[in-house]
């Protein structure tokens, strides 16, 4: 089914346009000739292990053309909505030290010091240890925010996968006896609605396509746009059974996606 609506691709990466290192066939080609068609691409990612601009040097290498103001991950969601909106906070980081200094280039200021948190942001972290969790809990008890930047269980790596972001979120939210207050990462809305404002696109003239149903899928509906499923990724046609919603198209991939605006 066609329509020609969309103005705008809100693109996840892993699963979707590419495994690991090697791109999906055909990927390079239809983002290149939507381009041409006048179709604008933004790539929505979780990770925030990374911040956006390092993610551009990633995704060109991958064959895929991109500027810095095309991507939106978890981490610039989050730096983004910190800046706008919580300028003054301090913030305690469980997180990769990429993440930390897009924090403080950002102007926020990081402390160790649970006494002086107003927000605890807890991310994938590689170094995650008992004192970082000590000190997490300790400021969220005092009354500090608790932030994560997303909950995904694992993340794919070239061999298989690793725990993710979500498995620090949850031994913090444990020891501190709640959930976070605010998740930046898909299925949360923050990522689209940060992309739908540099976009400057209204969010039914955009086309969320991923290949997870709970996070790129659910994105979609959680922001009122339209949504297209790859089969290249985690999700099978089995696998819809599953949901209790469902996407507006199924694709075997994303070479399949020009049918869509044909």
């Amino acid at each position: 089914m066609s329509n020609n609506r969309y103005r705008a691709v809100l693109c996840d990466l892993d699963g979707t346009t590419n495994r690991g290192k090697t791109p999906i066939q055909g990927a390079a080609t239809v983002i290149r000739n939507l381009t041409q068609k006048g179709i604008r691409w933004m790539y929505l990612s979780n990770n925030a292990t990374l911040l956006a601009s390092h993610m551009v040097a990633r995704i060109n290498d991958l064959g895929f053309p991109v500027s810095e103001g095309q991507v939106v991950n978890s981490a610039s969601a989050l730096i983004h909505t910190l800046t706008k909106d919580r300028q003054d906070a301090v913030v305690m980081v469980v997180g990769e030290p990429l993440l930390i200094e897009g924090i403080e280039a950002a102007g926020i200021r990081v402390t160790e010091d649970p006494s002086a948190a107003d927000i605890v942001i807890t991310a994938m972290d590689r170094g995650f240890s008992y004192d970082k969790l000590n000190r997490a809990q300790n400021a969220i008890h005092r009354g500090a925010l608790f932030w994560a930047t997303n909950q995904d269980a694992s993340l794919p790596v070239e061999d298989g996968v690793l725990p993710g972001a979500g498995s620090i979120v949850a031994a913090v939210a444990v020891a501190a006896g709640k959930q976070p207050d605010r998740v930046f990462g898909k299925p949360s809305p923050d990522m689209a609605q940060f992309a739908l404002e540099i976009l400057g696109l209204e969010p039914e003239s955009c086309l969320v396509v991923g290949d997870r149903m709970e996070t790129d899928i659910l994105l979609a509906k959680n922001v009122g746009m339209d949504s297209a499923l790859v089969l290249t990724g985690a999700t099978s046609t089995q696998d819809l059974l599953n949901f209790p919603f469902t996407p507006d198209h199924v694709l075997e991939s994303i070479a399949d996606l020009p049918d869509l605006f044909d």
